[in-house]
């Protein structure tokens, strides 16, 4: 017997039939970027899709002609680390062409380049990272190679995902500042700067104190519309040959709070469960089921979490999953007993850094859904005898 393919893709990028949302921001980044107006800042809580956006619209610049480069902050633990990889996504964009090896040879001379080829074949390239103390011209050296390598000929787009991490890389480079330096100059090459930590990527742009102040367009990624969202869960169901009705779509984007990882996420399941008892339409227990099993699966990672946190804080994310707020006034304090003001911003402020709460224009709440349902289920259960 053939297995039916599930329809529902989660964990990484969605192309094709997976992508479905956000085509006005799309379509304002492609023409951002693609018109040479301005660099663009894109910020948006985890899971709303934003990686898999730039990807849909990196597929578009390279359609143009554009040299396009993805590169992901979160992966990077030193300068040192950095400034290898890039270089070797700047050399590998090239694919290691002869100009290009001696264009690197000789710009980054003082790291004695070393050229290599993958496992895989691709090119790739080695910095002398470990005999020596990196400055902040070695780091300038590393950030001007796709204008140098570009030489006006042509253009490159670089998307630093998670870009707000460059903060915590060096506590010797003013990492920012060299950034910010080297970019303003920069005449064919075109910057894209994504990031969840949406408190930290917007303090990085908007403060005037700091270097990328003003420094380039900024973008916030909403949830998508939701008559979008009920299409495309119906749609998809459909092309599995499985019907869902009305209601259960509404209940799908309920308890997934209309966030795509999670809509992707809650609906694969729904399908599994759906496909394994033999149906061909969901019913609600499907979707409260496939949500109770994806919050079991996680629970271990909750726990770990919740163990980790004060009191104050598991107070505090205890109430904000069951009731959202803008405002912790008097009322909601003492409905929840989180304690006096103080208490509560001090949690607050922990809370977003730790990535467990998001902030948006309607209030804090907690980001995942699921752990959301976890936090706020019965902590006990009644066991009868027959």
């Amino acid at each position: 017997m053939k297995a039916i393919l599930n329809p529902f893709r989660y964990g990484r990028a969605v192309s094709g039939d997976q992508y479905y949302d956000r085509l006005a921001v799309g379509e304002s980044l492609y023409r951002t970027i693609a018109g040479g107006a301005a660099n663009v800042v894109l910020y948006a809580p985890r899971r709303y899709g934003k990686t898999s956006l730039v990807k849909n619209v990196i597929d578009k610049w390279s359609e143009d002609g554009f040299t396009c480069l993805y590169f992901d902050m979160m992966k990077m633990d030193s300068v040192e680390r950095f400034c290898e990889k890039y270089a070797a996504a700047v050399y590998a964009a090239e694919k290691g062409v002869d100009r290009v090896v001696r264009t690197f040879g000789e710009l980054l001379s003082r790291l004695r380049p070393k050229f290599t080829v993958g496992e895989d074949g691709s090119p790739s390239i080695e910095l002398d990272v470990a005999s020596r103390k990196f400055t902040p011209s070695d780091l300038e050296d590393i950030l001007n190679l796709p204008e140098k390598v570009a030489k006006g000929e042509r253009t490159f787009v670089v998307v630093f995902d998670e870009f707000q991490e460059i903060a915590g890389l060096s506590q010797s480079l003013p990492m920012e500042g060299v950034f910010r330096g080297c970019i303003q100059h920069h005449e064919s090459v075109r910057y894209v700067f994504l990031g969840s930590k949406t408190h930290l990527l917007k303090r990085m742009f908007s403060e005037h104190s700091r270097p990328f102040y003003n420094s380039a367009r900024i973008m916030h990624l909403e949830k998508p519309p939701e008559d979008e969202s009920r299409k495309f869960v119906t749609d998809r169901f459909s092309s599995a040959g499985v019907r869902i009705g009305a209601e259960e779509v509404d209940k799908v984007l309920s308890l997934s709070q209309n966030i795509p990882y999670f809509i992707q996420a809650l609906s694969s399941e729904v399908f599994e469960s759906v496909i394994a008892r033999g149906g061909r339409s969901v019913r609600p227990d499907d979707i409260l089921a496939a949500a109770d099993s994806l919050t079991e699966m996680k629970r271990e990672q909750y726990e770990t979490v919740v163990g980790e946190l004060s009191s104050a804080q598991r107070s505090l994310l205890s109430a904000l999953a069951a009731s959202p707020t803008n405002r912790f006034d008097e009322a909601y304090r003492r409905k929840y007993g989180i304690g006096p003001s103080s208490t509560v911003h001090g949690a607050l402020e922990k809370l977003v850094d730790k990535g467990h709460v998001e902030k948006t224009a309607h209030g804090y709440f907690v980001g995942d859904p699921f752990f959301a349902r976890y936090l706020t289920a019965l902590p006990y259960e009644i066991v009868t005898g027959k």
